[in-house]
């Protein structure tokens, strides 16, 4: 009696194709735009060509904070 090897083979050929796009600024949820060093742009207009794609959003806040330089305590 021969043994199947359900689930042990597998086999996939396939290409990828990823389409990715950065912008790093200011958002504005009440209007959907982005200022990007001074220009506004409309997230709708950038996102347009992802229209109907299923796409993975990843959103970082970055905030810095000025500290004051290290200094040797007398003892």
């Amino acid at each position: 009696m021969r043994k199947e090897n359900k689930g042990m083979s597998n086999f996939s050929y396939k290409k990828t194709t990823t389409t990715s796009m950065k912008v790093a600024g200011i958002i504005d949820t009440d209007n959907m735009t982005i200022d990007v060093d001074g220009e506004v742009k409309k997230l709708a207009t950038l996102f347009a060509d992802f229209n109907g794609g299923g796409v993975e959003l990843n959103v970082k806040i970055k905030e810095e904070d000025e500290l004051d330089e290290p200094s040797e305590s007398e003892e």
